[in-house]
């Protein structure tokens, strides 16, 4: 086998062993797992490892093979559950993105939500005003051209489901964070595209 062939086959061992973990649970996000599958054969290079997209894909094939009595149940129960949540923060104008949107979610999967407010204050003074308790912190986002930005998030539960609020200003709804799957531009689904999946 040439030196090419080997190293493409590498690569999909990475990514089909990062796959499982995440399938199954072992490991809650595609950084940890490609780095464990990548450790387990010995590879320390680079350019051997595959992308988030590649790992994402192989996700939802395993999920086809391996749970297809259970997983599109429970990406059909978080979906409807994303709605009720949207419908709820219909102020903010409400948009999902993420593992619910793109299939590969399992039961441990958060409903994560783009909101568009003036300040976080407003997102903050609703919830406590549904007297929703939630917790806060920050995360970074990564958007076009290399910028990268500090967002306020607030999660909460519903029932057994985790709610990831990201609190976007409204300016990022003409410059949306990347999506770390693609690296492309992802403003998420609107109430009415996932009502869509939902049929």
């Amino acid at each position: 086998m040439s030196r090419q062939g080997k190293k493409a086959d590498i690569r999909r061992l990475i990514t089909h062993s990062a796959a499982r973990m995440l399938a199954n649970q072992e490991c809650l996000d595609i950084q940890t797992a490609r780095r464990k599958a990548a450790a387990r054969l010995g590879v320390r290079d680079r350019q051997q490892l595959p992308d988030n997209l590649e790992i994402s894909q192989a996700v939802r094939e395993y999920q086809a093979t391996f749970f297809n009595d259970t997983q599109p149940a429970t990406l059909r129960l978080l979906r409807t559950v994303a709605v009720d949540a949207m419908r709820n923060l219909d102020c903010f104008n409400p948009h999902l993105t993420g593992p619910v949107l793109n299939g590969s979610a399992n039961d441990l999967s958060p409903v994560k939500l783009y909101l568009y407010t003036e300040t976080p204050e407003e997102v903050i003074l609703y919830l406590l005003d549904k007297k929703i308790p939630f917790e806060e912190r920050d995360i970074r986002l990564i958007y076009p051209r290399g910028a990268s930005k500090t967002i306020p998030t607030c999660s909460f539960r519903a029932g057994s489901t985790v709610i990831q609020l990201v609190l976007l200003p409204l300016g990022d709804r003409a410059n949306p964070p990347l999506d770390p799957l693609s690296d492309r531009p992802e403003k998420g689904a609107g109430i009415n595209r996932v009502m869509e999946l939902l049929k």
